[in-house]
């Protein structure tokens, strides 16, 4: 009789799992399930809504900043070395028409002001 009631026992602490669950893990779940029903309280979840609106404020700063400094066009620009090559020579040979612009006004100025003393300067 005695290995009945072992048997009964062993039946039912199988169909409660005991003997598979800790006390660990039993009290992991409850502690979760208290962690879980203190997240639910208005003060937390007041908290979280305050920091989600400073988030959103945060994030839509950022993008005004980001859209200010036309981050976005100079990745562009980047993106395509052709284009950022094709650029480069073109303000380059502006650049060098503009110095050569300014060199021979400069003469011109020069040649104007000192014109007859740089003629006698250089022929005596």
């Amino acid at each position: 009789m005695s290995q009945v009631n072992e048997l009964k026992l062993a039946l039912e602490n199988l169909s409660s799992k005991q003997h598979v669950i800790s006390k660990e893990a039993t009290y992991a779940k409850e502690s979760l399930q208290s962690d879980y029903t203190q997240k639910n309280s208005p003060e937390i979840i007041e908290k979280q809504s305050a920091m989600m609106d400073e988030f959103n404020t945060s994030i839509t700063l950022l993008m005004d900043v980001f859209s200010q400094s036309r981050f976005d066009s100079i990745m562009g620009l980047i993106t395509d070395p052709l284009r950022l090559l094709l650029l480069n020579f073109f303000m380059s040979c502006f650049k060098g028409i503009g110095f050569a612009f300014g060199i021979a006004l400069v003469g011109l100025l020069l040649s104007s002001v000192f014109g007859q003393d740089l003629l006698t300067l250089f022929f005596n």
